[in-house]
């Protein structure tokens, strides 16, 4: 959804032995056939410093890494400043291109994709057939996420549709292939059903998310998308520092329990999978989903 992208290589962590060989190979063979002006590290991972080697890229740049020695940190002709746990990871991305002088303003773009006619075309039709009235409020719900910690319950989520549901807005539970079996168990515990997206592809779910007057949705990309498509959103953070991970710019709002709300939850954002590595996360097992529904109205008001 971004015309200036030419080719996106994806690390093929999914394959093994031979495969994953073979894998390796056919990217960095096109790789090495192409010449790039510029690469641009954004982690410390070990292949960014042997392909700024072997690509001969005219400008490497990458970020201070205090765990990598003079070799990765020679790979590079610039570094920016390593991360830090105040400002928003698009700005700090952007400090890979300020420590080249490449990019000069004091504030990082906002995130920005474009919805095409057709695929809106596509989504009044799904609209229609499932008889989602526009004059009516819209609100798409992302619950699910393959970090389970960073996920609500099942029933928190049911109580805030029920109760969004009573107030004559509709709600869409929208998420990939994989997220599908979480949604059925989140609309089968509804009392108010809402609407389900089945096989929606991310340009699908893009256009779902420009086409809603709310994304209400945990710490995911979700949050991400409906920046980009510059619909307000509400994230629901737990264990994860939205100082770094939250919207980005455009009209959001971010909820997650302080030791204003409870003092045991003084800990978060604690970056940890859950309490004490449990894999669940009890600052989100505990929201309040009337807090999440006030929220929400405000937001739409």
């Amino acid at each position: 959804m971004n015309k200036r992208v030419r080719h996106v290589f994806v690390i093929p962590r999914d394959k093994n032995g031979l495969n994953k060989i073979t894998a390796y190979f056919k990217i960095f063979k096109h790789l090495f056939n192409e010449h790039y002006d510029l690469l641009a590290q954004f982690s410390n991972d070990w292949r960014g410093a042997f392909l700024a080697r072997l690509l001969k890229v005219d400008i490497a740049i990458s970020r201070k890494a205090p765990r990598r020695g003079s070799f990765w940190h020679n790979s590079f002709n610039y570094l920016a400043p390593e991360l830090d746990h105040i400002r928003p990871i698009a700005e700090q991305d952007v400090d890979l291109l300020r420590s080249a002088k490449i990019y000069k303003k004091s504030t990082a773009p906002a995130y920005e994709l474009d919805i095409s006619s057709s695929q809106k075309n596509k989504l009044n039709s799904w609209a229609h057939d499932q008889g989602v009235d526009f004059k009516n409020k819209l609100i798409v719900i992302h619950g699910s996420s393959r970090w389970k910690f960073k996920e609500i319950p099942l029933a928190t989520w049911a109580s805030i549709i029920d109760e969004l549901k009573s107030k004559r807005i509709n709600i869409v539970l929208s998420g990939s292939q994989e997220d599908l079996k979480t949604n059925e168990l989140i609309f089968n515990l509804c009392a108010i059903k809402p609407i389900l997206a089945h096989n929606f592809s991310l340009e699908d779910t893009a256009a779902l998310y420009k086409s809603a007057d709310l994304i209400l949705t945990i710490d995911s990309m979700s949050t991400h998308l409906a920046s980009a498509v510059k619909t307000p959103v509400i994230s629901i953070f737990g264990p994860t520092n939205e100082k770094n991970w939250g919207p980005w710019k455009g009209k959001y709002r971010v909820i997650g329990l302080s030791a204003q709300d409870a003092e045991m939850f003084a800990c978060r954002p604690c970056g940890m999978d859950g309490c004490e590595g449990s894999k669940i996360s009890q600052c989100l097992v505990q929201m309040d989903p009337q807090k999440v529904v006030r929220e929400a109205m405000a937001m739409l008001r």
